[in-house]
């Protein structure tokens, strides 16, 4: 194993070190021309009084984009956001209320129609969230009216805010009321969590049932129904929010959204775990090194995924090349022999070396992402000495265990126990 991953181990790791300061410069010059030409995905943020619309925006956001004072007001009801340092455009409305809800309906339908008899699709919103507190767990006819005959068919995502309050039998009779109405622009329905105040909260995040324990010495909640468990933390839902959302922007505003919020880098990472698997899962091995072909495509395209293009087909043939090398070399009773050990093994062997291979390229680059970010946020200049790539012995250690794991319990059960490990 680790002669097998070694070259492609230290290939992979004398690129980066070698472009750093490369990579820093261009990374800052793509965010700069990001944040200033990029079109800019346009998201309407609404709700009644009291939803905590501003608290959702500043969890994912980062910041107190959402407070008072900041923004552009465009109608009487409407305001209009754009940070400078991130590429998004916030439309944030005032609560809507029972008893003047007539001219907030007016003002926004005034509203829709200015924005989409524009013809460019970049000036129009992209995607509604509506954010309904779930504690009150009430949806009025005059919030059902601005949803159908308004935003429809912009996309709308209902967003069950404070969801940590209520019972598993309130948020599944709040889901299935929503659901009731038939709304063709409801593309989901999110229970999340902005500022989480109720930690033991009643109901599974994943199956949403009610047979749950909460531990408070490790803070986890642990559903007896579904098996899942999980680690309990301020906010809740607000990944898959982010995803849902990306799917659903025009490609021409997907990108800029993804990297305009803090929890970017875990959609990305997801990404890149998807592709690993996809590639181990189609990965076999013969004479001719073909798979070789695969495996260099697999990590160019990390390398892309995580905004490093002009990197992208160096690293990829970089690989190429010293993986055919070695293979060439070996004998080509060697080379059957591998083949016929992966074939006996039910390629066990093939699948798990990608697998690890992905594992082992995407860590370095992800935490790059995150000091980059971090850096030209606080900085004016990057200093290549500045970054920390991981240990090599830390990383063999991670490839041997790997590998045992995969061969005992499968590739994909080792991905998703290492793919976070020492993130």
């Amino acid at each position: 194993m680790a002669s097998a991953l070694g070259p492609i181990g230290s290939v992979v790791e004398h690129v980066i070190v070698e472009d750093i300061e490369k990579i820093a410069a261009q990374f800052q010059e793509t965010f700069r021309e990001c944040v200033r030409h990029v079109q800019k995905p346009n998201v309407l943020v609404t709700g009644v009084t009291g939803a905590g619309k501003s608290s959702l925006v500043n969890a994912i956001f980062g910041s107190n984009i959402a407070q008072v004072g900041v923004g552009v007001p465009v109608t009487m009801h409407y305001t209009r956001i754009e940070p400078p340092d991130r590429p998004v455009v916030i439309y944030d409305s005032r609560g809507l209320e029972d008893g003047h809800h007539v001219e907030f309906i007016n003002d926004t339908r005034a509203f829709f129609h200015s924005l989409r008899s524009r013809p460019r699709v970049s000036d129009h919103i992209h995607v509604v969230w509506y954010v309904v507190n779930a504690a009150c767990g009430r949806f009025e006819p005059f919030e059902l009216q601005l949803v159908r005959e308004i935003f429809a068919p912009t996309p709308v995502l209902f967003l069950l805010n404070k969801a940590d309050l209520v019972s598993a039998a309130q948020l599944q009779s709040l889901i299935a009321l929503l659901h009731s109405y038939g709304l063709e622009c409801c593309k989901a329905i999110l229970p999340v969590v902005a500022e989480r105040r109720n930690y033991s909260q009643s109901w599974c995040p994943r199956c949403h049932g009610d047979d749950v324990m909460f531990r408070k010495a490790t803070n986890t909640l642990t559903c007896e129904s579904c098996g899942h468990a999980e680690l309990m933390v301020p906010h809740l839902g607000l990944g898959h929010l982010i995803e849902t959302t990306s799917v659903l922007l025009p490609d021409l505003a997907k990108e800029a959204f993804l990297f305009a919020q803090v929890e970017s880098l875990q959609e990305k990472d997801r990404r890149a775990m998807e592709l690993v698997k996809q590639y181990a899962a189609n990965i076999s091995m013969d004479v001719s090194g073909k798979a070789l072909t695969d495996i260099g495509e697999m990590v160019g395209r990390i390398f892309i995924l995580w905004g490093w293009n002009f990197l992208g087909f160096k690293v990829s043939s970089c690989l190429m090349h010293e993986m055919r090398e070695e293979y060439k070399s070996q004998e080509l009773s060697v080379r059957l022999a591998m083949i016929a050990a992966d074939t006996i093994l039910k390629r066990k062997l093939s699948r798990s070396v990608i697998a690890c291979l992905g594992i082992m390229v995407n860590r370095p680059l992800r935490q790059l992402s995150e000091q980059l970010l971090v850096l030209i946020e606080n900085n004016d200049r990057i200093d290549a000495s500045q970054f920390q790539l991981p240990e090599n012995e830390a990383s063999e250690v991670v490839a041997n265990r790997f590998m045992q794991v995969a061969f005992e319990l499968g590739y994909t059960r080792a991905i998703d126990a290492f793919w976070y490990l020492e993130r």
